[in-house]
């Protein structure tokens, strides 16, 4: 079930669908109420509603919650490029904390489209816009998604 309705900012329709079909199957995203917002060549935003279930002893939002999302938009803008990319490097830095009732978005980017490594970086923001935390990562590209994605639903 999406959150909102996503919006394709310019990417090819059939890659769209696509994207959209897979994260619907993504067990991950679907464990932490992860949803797409928008999609496009290289950008995606994500959102999480933040429950309960993603608070930590302190009530605030478990930082491997939001270095999940910051890994997340950053994989989900490399497969707008029609790419799979694994990750190979993450760091993450906290600003501010998030509680329940919140809803964090992340804003991922691809930041350079190499051949073999692509990198991104993520920003977290609140409901009101405050900047929660920011990311970057390294990733090691895999295939074409698009390819990768029609094999696998060939094999179920």
């Amino acid at each position: 079930m999406l959150f909102r309705e996503v919006e394709n900012k310019g990417i090819d329709c059939r890659l769209f669908g696509y994207l959209l079909e897979s994260e619907e199957t993504n067990g991950c995203h679907d464990l932490i109420d992860l949803y797409f917002v928008s999609v496009g060549e290289g950008v995606v935003e994500l959102e999480i509603p933040i429950s309960k279930r993603h608070l930590n002893v302190q009530g605030t939002v478990h930082g491997g919650i939001i270095a999940n999302l910051i890994d997340s938009a950053m994989g989900m803008a490399i497969k707008s490029l029609d790419k799979v990319g694994a990750t190979t490097g993450l760091s993450v830095n906290f600003l501010k904390s998030a509680g329940r009732g919140d809803v964090l978005k992340a804003v991922g980017t691809v930041t350079k489209n190499g051949k073999n490594v692509i990198f991104g970086e993520a920003k977290v923001y609140n409901q009101k816009g405050d900047l929660l935390a920011q990311g970057q990562g390294s990733f090691y590209c895999v295939g074409d998604f698009l390819k990768e994605y029609l094999l696998t639903k060939q094999n179920q």
